[in-house]
């Protein structure tokens, strides 16, 4: 088969540098298809995703192209192509047509695929038939084995019939609750809508009106929730094994409009607060929207101190918080730019542009929202 092959030498050092962070796998192809090939399609797909480069052999951060011909490259692609679509070797196929390209690295030929990470409802994607002995996740040592604890998780979170943050959570009680975070809340709820009845429910109540706290009417069980310790809890219990275990609010100011500068200013669960979503977003609000210049300007006499682009960034945290995919490492991250806010979620990277010309300075516009890659 003739093939168009795209050169990535120029894409080798973003492949070794997105190595470090877990994203990219070089295999060696010399034997014919690796088996370690569907472990690593397994990891990527129940994480944030990645690149698997056959045709490269790796010994000790050594790199070496095997040099495929157009015959051994043929027959990978129709060995991954049946794999793919055979439920005795993966559970389910991630890849189109284009997510796998001929690739070459100077005048070596390579195989790249493009392994995106399953959406909730798809996972756990597993290796073989048996899910609990063949589900695969990666860090930065690797692809590693899941523990029945976490196969069961991704099984519940799957069914979309049933929320994830709407699961209940066996064995926890009050003592797993911030109490001054609900109590803060109830204020903040107070001066919003002062004569609303759920303000003089009690704490249990009031948690069953927020989702926090239900019943299950088919089995009788009740208990907080996933959203309700996410809410409130505190966080050590909320990074219980049988809560969210990987739950890591993290926000960094950075000088220049590059990642490559070290932060100047970070939120993160340090011990001196209770890190939970409302503890998070009080603190993250005020420094995101000190981007946005305040003009003077009165109505009924009264000085209002909200734009629309203020009200723009606080919806863009919200939904962060609420659409965060809790079962992934790094889920809920921020970044303040000089000019601009990142929120990355869920394999995108939504944007709020914050340039203002010397006019817009005195009448802040409203930052445009996009997804960038």
């Amino acid at each position: 088969m003739k093939y168009t092959f795209v050169s990535i030498s120029s894409q080798v050092d973003k492949f070794l540098q997105d190595k470090e962070s877990g994203t990219v796998e070089f295999k060696s192809a010399l034997g014919g298809f690796p088996k370690s090939f569907w472990e690593t399609y397994s990891a990527f797909g129940n994480t944030q995703g990645g690149v698997i480069i056959l045709g490269v052999k790796e010994h000790d951060g050594i790199f070496e192209p095997n040099n495929l011909s157009d015959e051994a490259i043929d027959k990978l692609q129709k060995d991954f192509w049946n794999g793919v679509r055979n439920k005795n070797t993966v559970n389910i196929c991630l890849l189109q047509q284009k997510d796998v390209e001929v690739g070459i690295i100077g005048r070596c030929k390579v195989l790249v695929f493009h392994i995106p990470a399953a959406r909730r409802e798809q996972r756990p994607v597993h290796c073989t038939l048996d899910a609990f002995n063949g589900t695969y996740r990666r860090n930065y040592e690797g692809d590693y084995l899941c523990s029945p604890m976490e196969v069961r998780r991704m099984f519940a979170d799957a069914d979309i019939s049933r929320p994830a943050d709407g699961r209940i959570l066996k064995n926890f009680s009050w003592d797993d609750i911030d109490r001054p975070s609900l109590n803060q809340y109830r204020l903040l709820f107070s001066v919003a809508r002062p004569s609303h009845p759920w303000l003089s429910l009690p704490d249990e109540e009031l948690m069953r009106k927020l989702g926090g706290y239900r019943k299950d009417r088919e089995t009788g069980e009740e208990g907080f929730t996933v959203a309700g310790l996410l809410m409130f809890g505190k966080f050590d219990s909320i990074r219980d094994e049988n809560c969210v275990p990987r739950f890591f609010p993290d926000y960094k100011e950075i000088p220049v409009n590059t990642m490559e500068q070290r932060w100047i200013d970070r939120i993160y669960p340090d011990g001196s607060w209770e890190a939970n979503l409302f503890q998070f977003y009080r603190r993250v609000l005020p420094k995101l929207q000190e981007v946005v210049p305040t003009p003077f300007k009165l109505e009924n006499s009264q000085r209002i101190d909200e734009t629309l682009a203020h009200e723009s960034i606080r919806e863009a945290l919200a939904n962060l918080c609420i659409h965060a995919d809790y079962s992934e490492e790094s889920s809920l991250l921020v970044y303040r730019f000089p000019n601009r806010l990142l929120f990355p979620i869920q394999g995108q990277c939504w944007l709020l542009q914050c340039n203002f010309t010397a006019e817009e300075k005195a009448y802040a516009g409203t930052p445009i929202s996009r997804p960038c890659s």
